[in-house]
C-alpha cells in the first residue's frame, strides 16, 4: 500500500512543480540610471584617498 500512495505523491508534487515552472517571469533587466554615476563618484574618491597617502609620503623624503 506504501508504494502507489509514493508514487501518487511524486506524480503530484512533480506536476504541482512544473504548474509552478510556467507561473514564474523572470524579472525585467534594466540598469540603474544612477549605478554610472555611483561608480564615477566612487573612482573620484579612491584617487583622492591614494594621492592623500601618497603625496605626504612624497614630501617626506623630499
Amino acid at each position: 500500500m506504501s508504494k502507489p500512495k509514493k508514487h501518487t505523491l511524486d506524480q503530484e508534487i512533480h506536476d504541482r512543480f512544473k504548474a509552478e515552472k510556467k507561473q514564474l517571469v523572470d524579472p525585467p533587466v534594466k540598469k540603474d540610471s544612477g549605478q554610472t554615476l555611483q561608480k564615477v563618484i566612487a573612482v573620484v574618491i579612491a584617487i583622492i584617498a591614494v594621492a592623500g597617502v601618497i603625496y605626504p609620503l612624497i614630501s617626506i623624503f623630499q
